[in-house]
């Protein structure tokens, strides 16, 4: 009601409104307009203000001060950027991620873009059916690094999408990125994740182990 109220203009001064539109904008029956109006003005967050024949309305010091604490707090979460949770449990591999660690001009893009060099190989997580739907959400949300193809010994390699990541499992948290390879021999439940340490070893993982990945786009 409040930001309705404040996109009318009622922050700076008393205004009258229109409240079949204000009705219409909040999805709600007039008879619950009535009742937040009558609300917002018993907590002092609104006042009526008579305009000659008319009735207008203007949003108190408090209300603004509520108005701020919401813009606040969203300004925070929009600010610290968006995570993604994925959940899966660790499978054997076919070293295709790590084939891509052993290629210089690849190693040293993934430390331009990720701020750390690599361990040469990969853990591969089989994601559950709901974050395999939350992959194709990364996918398509247009935040990864991209790093182009390359050609080493006249054999041409495509690109691929890393993602910062952080990898959790047993109580233990370690930084570390996704790989989105353009061509790929594995489907979208197979993800590829990588570390500057050997994520395995580090994360006391076997096959079959159960892995936690929150993305950050």
């Amino acid at each position: 009601m409040l930001l309705e109220l404040a996109k009318r203009n009622c922050l700076n001064f008393p205004e009258r409104i229109s409240r079949t539109e204000i009705i219409k904008s909040l999805d709600i029956s007039a008879w619950r307009f009535r009742k937040i109006l009558k609300y917002a003005e018993d907590e002092g967050y609104i006042e009526r203000v008579p305009l000659g024949r008319f009735i207008a309305f203007k949003i108190t010091p408090r209300g603004r001060e509520l108005l701020e604490s919401i813009y606040g707090d969203l300004k925070r979460i929009l600010d610290s950027g968006l995570t993604v949770e994925l959940r899966g449990k660790v499978v054997p591999g076919l070293g295709e991620g790590a084939y891509y660690l052993s290629i210089p001009q690849y190693v040293e893009a993934f430390k331009e873009a990720l701020g750390f060099e690599p361990f040469p190989g990969t853990l591969n997580v089989r994601l559950d059916e709901d974050s395999v739907k939350k992959r194709v959400f990364v996918r398509n949300s247009g935040k990864g690094i991209y790093i182009p193809g390359s050609t080493l010994n006249g054999k041409s390699f495509c690109g691929v999408t890393v993602y910062k990541a952080v990898i959790s499992a047993n109580g233990v948290s370690v930084f570390g990125a996704v790989l989105d390879i353009e061509k790929t021999k594995h489907g979208d439940e197979i993800l590829e994740v990588i570390s500057q340490v050997r994520l395995r070893s580090e994360l006391k993982l076997r096959d079959g182990d159960p892995v936690e990945i929150r993305v950050m786009l």
